[in-house]
């Protein structure tokens, strides 16, 4: 399969590392608005028997006959245009979170992929998480019963990783702040563990990094269609250890389990004695996992399992959040 990227910048470079591990792929080409960056990155990835070109358009990029796929790592604003621009020229495409900023963006790309019969799979890499696959494997087990609670903390301190890449401050271009860019992943994640979600409740809260346009930080309840609540917390302002960045805790009637995805540490604690039992994961390459899945699915005709039907789920419970924030924490029903 012959593939480029579309955007050098750090999400770029973790799926041309990703692609680079298939052996039934082959990087063709990289595209980057800013030519040194697409230059450079063509630089690093080619060999003495095989040239990467670098294309500072992707229309002109798009219009390469011999090229099949794409991993589309740009602005959150130009996912729709270049995937729709993308899927017309007949070309497969893997395009990163969000799938959009709206939800009308999201439905173009949507029906120009089933128009064109091409692949539309969105880069989702919580759903190819390790910990959060096995976690899954013990709800479905029943070790803890049916989940009542389910709550996830993505706490980080980012404010220099968003100077470097201005696009994230905009509002315009970024689609909102961390509850579009860091939610959308966790929205994702309860959706995976708890089901389908059918209300949101949302508050942001003072900001701390006064360089955004949008929220840094915000907390959100979410009510799933069995019952059951979820409760995220986001920032990119909160000064923590690594170690205690994204801790989930599932509770259920006959236990709970707490898992932390960045160690793989599981503890399942189902009131047998005084201590959990531990679990340790090994952790998989994400960007590895979703691009073999893409593949397959290019390859099988499968719908992926993060589709963009799915992901517009994901994004449509995250703009519920916004509507929350801007009617000062309302209950917004899907």
């Amino acid at each position: 399969m012959k593939v480029a990227i579309v955007g050098c910048g750090w999400a770029g470079r973790q799926h041309a590392s990703a692609w680079a591990q298939l052996g039934d792929a082959e990087i063709t080409s990289v595209c980057d608005m800013e030519s040194k960056r697409a230059e450079a990155l063509a630089a690093e990835l080619s060999t003495d028997s095989r040239r990467v070109t670098a294309y500072s358009r992707y229309e002109d990029l798009f219009a390469v006959s011999e090229l099949e796929a794409l991993s589309i790592c740009l602005p959150h604003y130009l996912h729709a245009p270049a995937t729709v621009a993308a899927v017309e020229a007949g070309k497969h495409v893997l395009c990163e979170k969000p799938i959009a900023t709206s939800l009308a963006d999201a439905d173009r790309m949507i029906e120009a992929a089933q128009d064109a019969g091409v692949t539309l799979m969105i880069a989702e890499n919580v759903r190819f998480d390790a910990t959060y696959l096995r976690v899954q494997e013990l709800i479905a087990s029943g070790r803890i019963g049916e989940p009542f609670l389910l709550r996830l903390f993505r706490d980080h301190e980012m404010h220099d990783y968003l100077r470097q890449r201005p696009w994230f401050l905009s509002a315009a271009e970024a689609g909102g702040g961390i509850w579009l860019s860091g939610g959308i992943h966790d929205v994702e994640a309860l959706r995976m563990l708890g089901g389908e979600i059918e209300s949101v409740i949302a508050l942001e809260a003072r900001k701390d990094f006064r360089e955004i346009e949008s929220e840094d930080t915000a907390a959100a309840i979410l009510a799933f269609r069995n019952g059951a609540l979820g409760v995220l917390t986001e920032s990119w302002s909160t000064m923590t250890a690594p170690s205690h960045r994204l801790p989930l805790v599932v509770n259920g009637p006959k236990g709970t389990i707490q898992a932390h995805h960045e160690s793989g540490v599981i503890e399942v604690y189902d009131g047998q004695g005084s201590e959990p039992s531990r679990i340790t994961v090994e952790p998989r390459n994400t960007f590895v996992e979703e691009v073999k899945h893409f593949v397959d699915c290019v390859k099988s005709g499968r719908e992926p399992v993060t589709s963009g039907r799915s992901q517009r789920e994901a994004l449509r419970v995250v703009l519920a959040g916004f509507r929350s924030m801007q009617e000062n924490g309302s209950r917004v029903r899907l």
